[in-house]
């Protein structure tokens, strides 16, 4: 067996010869298809397989820390002999592509991108192009286990939520439910604040009320998933998604959603409030990362690295001179307080007043008159995790940043969006960026790098 040090070892080899093998599923099986002829072993798991060398070109993949991976189109010669494969319906079927050399045998080849088919998207004589999609396609479907009630999905609660509306979901009985999930405890507001007791069915995500009232309800609810992380596997869970290695702060969160909600509304909410970007990496597993200062250096490249004239300085960002985080949003708040809480607790009576909580800090800023003030709605729901964030995001923005772009002499890495680069170069020397979109191919040693300083 290839190890992965032999594997980067290789990589690194000049003259390495390499080969791209490419499976294609559809709805009548999978086509095994390569830039160079190669046949597995019979030991391999796939055994005595013949791929055939239709594969032309060379294509590109693109990833970014700020969106999803894009990959060219597949590229087939069609000698009239695969014609018929525009037939197949391939849209949503998986992709496969692994790279390795061809004296190796077909267990040893690393996969580099596991994607979804988009489909034919040209068939004219003598080649066969199928689009690709990036993975990320299968979380605009809404999650649609949850049950209804007139038609209406329940609402789905995550987390800590405050101000929660309740739907009574019987005739016959003071029944109501809050949450599609189960949840773990629950105050019951009834109108303009005060408490009324219930029984509870936390299991169903439900209570009744112990005596009538002709007031709206509104609910303080603890739902389990309550952190940025926990979160974030629920939806990989709900769509099948295996979840890459993650770092991720212990941010405790709260997020409502009435009617259809998708995989991708609810993770951009929490990246949103933790600072954050996803995606569907190139081997189809769900990853978060966030934008951070870097330290020490993942990737260092020297002037000779890096194709002639090919380094520019593409975009500039203003630091920011405040920034306000509203949190912990109120979901119902009241025009009118019951007089008993405006008496006996003015915090409380405030809070169910107001929609949002909030933070604010500031930073002095004189070369910059026109440094922007910022204010940000999240679902975080802990001040003092916001005031860390805030802090964290100010000292992000706390003098101008720099995106640069620059072409460079590299091996296939797979992911290097996210890492700390060094480089020697006359404008960029002593300086640390992040790589925050790299454009590279598996059968090429050049990339396009766009590095956050």
């Amino acid at each position: 067996m290839i190890t992965d040090n032999q594997y980067r070892d290789w990589l690194s080899r000049a003259d390495a010869s390499r080969v791209l093998l490419v499976e294609l599923y559809h709805s009548n099986g999978v086509e095994y298809v390569a830039n160079k002829p190669f046949i597995s072993t019979p030991s391999d798991s796939l055994p005595n397989q013949p791929f055939n060398d239709l594969l032309s070109g060379v294509f590109d993949v693109t990833n970014r820390l700020d969106a999803q991976p894009a990959i060219g189109d597949i590229e087939l010669v069609d000698d009239g002999k695969i014609t018929h494969w525009a037939d197949y319906l391939w849209r949503g079927y998986p992709v496969v592509l692994k790279l390795g050399d061809p004296s190796w045998q077909y267990d040893d080849f690393r996969t580099v991108a596991n994607q979804l088919n988009a489909g034919v998207q040209t068939l004219r004589r003598g080649k066969l192009i199928l689009g690709i999609y990036d993975s990320t396609a299968q979380l605009d479907k809404p999650i649609n286990n949850r049950p209804e009630i007139d038609g209406q999905p329940f609402p789905l609660i995550l987390g800590q939520v405050f101000g929660a509306p309740a739907t009574q979901v019987s005739t016959t009985s003071l029944e109501y439910r809050v949450s599609w999930l189960p949840i773990q405890s629950l105050v019951v507001r009834d109108g303009n604040g005060p408490i009324v007791g219930h029984s509870s069915d936390y299991s169903n995500g439900q209570f009744t009320l112990n005596n009538y009232t002709p007031r709206s309800i509104a609910c303080e609810v603890v739902e389990q998933h309550n952190t940025a992380q926990s979160i974030i596997q629920w939806v990989a869970d709900q769509y099948n998604l295996l979840l890459a290695p993650l770092s991720l702060p212990n941010s405790q969160l709260g997020l409502r959603y009435e009617g259809d909600v998708t995989g991708r509304q609810i993770l951009d909410d929490v990246c949103r409030a933790i600072g954050a970007h996803w995606a569907v990496n190139l081997a189809g597993k769900l990853d978060v990362k966030r934008l951070t200062l870097p330290v020490t250096a993942d990737l260092s490249f020297t002037s000779d690295d890096i194709v002639r004239d090919q380094v520019s300085l593409i975009r500039t960002e203003e630091p920011w001179r405040s920034l306000k985080i509203n949190y912990s949003k109120n979901h119902s708040p009241l025009s009118e307080v019951a007089g008993s809480i405006n008496s006996s607790s003015p915090t409380l009576e405030k809070r169910l007043r107001e929609e949002w909580l909030s933070v604010s800090q500031s930073q002095a800023l004189p070369s910059y008159p026109l440094a922007p003030e910022q204010t940000l709605d999240t679902h975080l729901v802990k001040k003092g995790q916001v005031s860390t964030e805030c802090s964290r995001r100010l000292a992000l923005r706390s003098e101008r940043r720099e995106v640069w772009e620059l072409e460079v002499f590299m091996v296939w890495s797979g992911d290097v969006v996210g890492k700390a680069v060094a480089i020697n170069h006359p404008r960029l020397a002593g300086r640390l960026g992040r790589v925050i979109s790299a454009r590279l191919s598996p059968l090429q040693d050049r990339a396009v790098l766009e590095v956050w300083y």
